[in-house]
């Protein structure tokens, strides 16, 4: 396994691209188109490189199976990640046992928060995965350079700038596809052209999806539109490069069975630009990077609109604008790159809840301030240095400070549409009846940092071992989060309280990770192995009002407080050439997950988990079979009376079948189609979601048998 390479953690797409291999998820070896930072000209690069233990990169477009409904459910090929699922699209990412803000999720250079609390618009919900080039997974917290907290991993989603053929200057691409179980249908398609040194490069694509089966042959309301847009303009010579680009995104009519409301509509516009400059000197100073981005989401909820409702409506309408940027030079001194900057990140979150009892169409009261305009700014520094210290031994180290600013402008405002008998309430007061503090301006200052050893043990096997620090500070609903409801009682008899109180004092949380792994690569055959142990201080934890230390209510609603925690877990990842026409792809995931305070199991923490790929491949076709499963997950916190209630209970384990085939029609053209879930397996993935408006906590089923087409074709 060759030496770790300084650019291949860096959101560079042609550099990153060189880490790809061993795609897990992936039929068969791939062809990679990398793009030179120095020209707009086509290098390509055909079979399999090798890629490193907890790093992941895959080509969406390249991947066997049924397409993806979102970036959410796509990341589930990957080795190490899974996802939580509402409904049929906006699926939550977790890796290795950590999800929302303990990712950071950075498309084309720039963050996006949804603006829902109930999280039915991730960040993944709106990256366009159907025209993306590469997805690149970090595992756990490999580098300082992606922005603050990620202590569960990065996830990076790219378009690249286009490249072209010697003398062509326009091409394009496009997929269309659809699949049986809910009627799905999608198209997806870019178009590329350059003058000289211009180029521009639009995407587009649209997504409709109907009520999909469960195994048992039950219909799950899933329903979904999705459709959006970008364009790109940028230019490019020898020694610089400058883009700007804006992208639009937007659901309709999306269905949540896991929740008590539906999202009628949601839309998310970026607009972002980046300058990248390099030196053709040996000095000291090598490049220099900047960018920048606005992002805009909206988002709208209610529980008439697309369901039956007599009375008691309910509509919330809230909006999250993120606006940040990046600066970092490049440098080489001392035998070492060194790579030194600055980003900001500065989130605006603000929405209601509207109500009236009797008439859905005059939502004229306020039922709660769910967020109270809340605005969290984190500036952040951080160096980062890669050297050798031998032919075979290498080090990498780390530093990054955040200084974190956080602060609610609305706290004091009362909502106007109360139950009988109550008062008018506040963010504010309802904060302070609850933890004895109310939402004055508040300032983290997080301090981590990374060591990483890398050795070469042989040409064929290459060892690493780190350790690492990082914090995360509060997001806008863990600190602000107001949502005033009643009770409601659970199939099981039950009482629940279904209010909701995020923690305006809450710690950031502080992460000490060890991991460490090895790769190993032979002429027919490859493993990658790795483990990680995560000690965490000041969890931030999603728990019942119990009467606990800090909580001075024992009403069971819905509250945040910092608790300690543990982590821990491994990956195993393989492939094996049978023949030179036969391949075998294999990986394992597993993560422990343990609430130290109580003793108990940490909530949403996935099982065993399993995928087993078998390809064969002609020079026109291909064919292979997948099996994917998990084991039976008894480790679980499910009830709201004494812990948190999060886990919908024990989840059973389950294997399903896909099966797989590519034709290539023509040079530029391929048909792929297939079969997942061919004996209409019934199961559900353990990780569930929450609903602001629900006593229950629900495990949606996955589909079940579905037969699909998806036609590919480039010019």
């Amino acid at each position: 396994m060759s030496k770790y390479n300084p650019l291949a953690g860096r959101l560079s797409s042609g550099v990153a691209l060189l880490c790809l291999a061993l795609n897990t998820s992936s039929a068969s070896a791939q062809t990679v188109i990398i793009t030179p930072q120095k020209s707009m000209d086509e290098i390509v690069v055909t079979g399999s490189l090798q890629q490193k233990p907890a790093l992941s990169t895959t080509v969406p477009k390249d991947t066997d199976g049924k397409p993806a409904a979102d970036a959410g459910d796509y990341l589930r090929m990957i080795p190490g990640v899974t996802s939580g699922r509402m409904g049929g699209h906006a699926l939550e990412p977790v890796i290795r046992g950590q999800s929302r803000s303990q990712i950071n999720i950075i498309t084309d250079g720039a963050f996006l928060e949804g603006a829902g609390p109930n999280r039915m618009d991730t960040p993944a919900a709106f990256a366009d995965i159907d025209t993306a080039d590469v997805v690149i997974v970090h595992r756990g917290y490999q580098s300082v350079q992606y922005g603050p907290g990620g202590s569960g991993g990065t996830i990076i989603i790219e378009h690249h700038a286009p490249t072209f053929d010697n003398g062509q200057n326009i091409k394009g691409r496009l997929d269309g596809a659809y699949e049986s179980n809910g009627d799905i249908w999608s198209l997806a398609g870019n178009l590329a052209a350059r003058s000289g040194k211009l180029y521009l490069r639009l995407n587009g694509h649209y997504k409709e999806a109907g009520n999909y089966q469960d195994g048992a042959g039950q219909e799950v309301r899933t329903a979904f539109q999705s459709y959006g847009g970008s364009a790109e303009v940028g230019y490019a010579d020898d020694n610089t490069e400058v883009a700007i680009g804006l992208s639009r995104e937007e659901t309709r009519d999306t269905l949540f069975p896991g929740a008590g409301m539906d999202s009628p509509e949601g839309a998310a516009t970026i607009l972002r630009g980046r300058i990248r400059h390099e030196t053709d000197s040996n000095g000291i100073f090598q490049a220099v990077k900047l960018e920048a981005y606005r992002s805009y989401a909206t988002h709208m909820m209610n529980n008439f609109s697309l369901r039956d409702r007599m009375m008691m409506f309910r509509q919330a309408e809230l909006e999250n604008t993120t606006a940040g940027g990046r600066i970092a030079a490049e440098l080489l001194t001392l035998g070492a790159d060194i790579t030194i900057g600055a980003d900001v990140k500065n989130i605006h979150h603000d929405g209601l809840r509207l109500g009236n009892d009797m008439d859905r169409n005059n939502l004229n009261l306020v039922q709660s301030v769910l967020i109270p305009d809340a605005t969290i700014r984190t500036t952040g520094l951080f160096a980062e240095a890669v050297r050798p210290l031998s032919d075979r031994l290498q080090i990498k180290v780390g530093l990054r400070y955040d200084h974190v600013t956080a602060r609610a402008d609305k706290a004091d405002v009362k909502n106007s549409l109360t139950m009988p008998g109550m008062m008018p309430m506040s963010p504010n007061m309802l904060y302070n009846l609850y933890y004895g503090t109310m939402a004055s301006p508040q300032t983290d200052n997080d301090f981590g940092g990374l060591l990483r050893l890398e050795y070469d043990i042989n040409d064929d096997m290459a060892f690493y071992m780190g350790v690492s620090r990082s914090n995360r500070s509060a997001n806008t609903v863990e600190r602000y989060a107001a949502s005033l409801m009643g009770t409601s009682t659970t199939p099981a008899g039950d009482i629940i309280n279904l209010s909701w109180f995020g923690n305006p004092a809450l710690a950031p949380e502080k992460h000490t990770q060890f991991d460490m792994g090895v790769g190993l690569r032979k002429a027919d055959w490859r493993l990658l192995l790795s483990a990680y142990y995560n000690d965490i201080n000041d969890y931030i934890f999603r728990d019942r009002a119990h009467d606990q230390d800090g909580i001075l209510l024992s009403n069971n609603a819905l509250i945040y407080q910092n608790i300690d925690a543990r982590i821990w877990g491994f990956e195993l990842e393989g492939s094996a050439d049978l023949s030179d026409k036969l391949t075998l792809f294999g990986n394992i995931s597993y993560t422990n997950g343990q609430n130290q305070d109580l003793n108990i199991p940490l909530y949403q923490i996935p099982p065993l988990s399993y995928d087993l790929t078998v390809t064969y491949t002609e020079d026109f076709w291909s064919l292979g079979g997948r099996l994917r499963g998990a084991v039976r997950q008894e480790r679980v916190d499910d009830n709201p009376l004494t812990g948190s209630g999060r886990d919908a209970g024990i989840t059973d384990g389950y294997a399903a079948l896909d099966i797989f085939a590519t034709v290539k029609l023509q040079e530029n053209s391929r048909l792929r189609f297939g079969v997942s879930n061919l004996f209409d397996a019934l199961y559900a993935n353990h990780l569930n979601r929450e609903s602001l408006s629900d006593a229950t906590v629900i495990r949606v089923n996955e589909p079940g048998r579905s037969f699909y087409a998806r036609l590919q074709t480039s010019f």
